[in-house]
């Protein structure tokens, strides 16, 4: 299991809906449950990452990086959910566009286009996501292909918040070797 720190990111200043590349966030029934405002929670994330099977040590490594540097920000920036985007705070503004969403096992999951600066459309790297509420409480497990492959036919379409099934769904096997581990984040309902 890679643990994936997610420096700097995604940002508060641009915090209007649709405001991005993609244009207004489209409506989708799967994703309505994780509408609202996250605070990403460092330490229930490091809780997390560890029952997934992160060493101690990791864990420790984590810890320290992020106490030694307040200047990298946090591990993941904090996300407000509308429809198929999720908008992320902080400096520049950020966003995962949410799309071929679909439910197994529990949990909704789908790939999204992910933008560090929502405003720089060329820097985009491809995700696979899982998310599962669990009361106040929200697990984004996350995978990502960092240069997206320029003959994808995911780049070529407009594609819709949600999939016809999850029979084809290959985000534990996807094509390609340039994918990260899955990488836990948890976050906390914003009151």
């Amino acid at each position: 299991m890679a643990l994936l720190p997610t420096i700097g990111g995604c940002g508060v200043g641009a915090s209007v809906p649709g405001g991005g590349p993609f244009g207004a966030p489209a409506e989708s029934r799967l994703l309505s449950p994780f509408a609202g405002q996250w605070v990403f929670d460092f330490e229930k994330t490091l809780d997390a990452q560890k029952a997934g099977g992160a060493t101690d040590q990791q864990v420790e490594n984590l810890r320290k990086l992020y106490a030694k540097n307040p200047q990298i920000g946090k591990m993941h920036p904090d996300m407000t959910i509308t429809g198929n985007e999720a908008l992320c705070a902080g400096m520049p503004a950020g966003e995962y566009r949410f799309f071929a969403m679909h439910e197994h096992d529990g949990k909704v999951c789908g790939k999204a286009w992910h933008h560090e600066d929502r405003f720089d459309p060329g820097d985009m790297s491809k995700c696979y996501v899982r998310l599962k509420l669990d009361g106040d409480r929200l697990t984004f497990n996350l995978r990502m292909q960092e240069q997206p492959d320029l003959n994808d036919p995911d780049l070529r379409a407009t594609l819709p918040a949600e999939a016809d099934s999850s029979a084809a769904c290959d985000a534990d096997h996807p094509a390609g070797s340039d994918w990260s581990d899955w990488t836990k984040f948890v976050f906390v309902r914003k009151p």
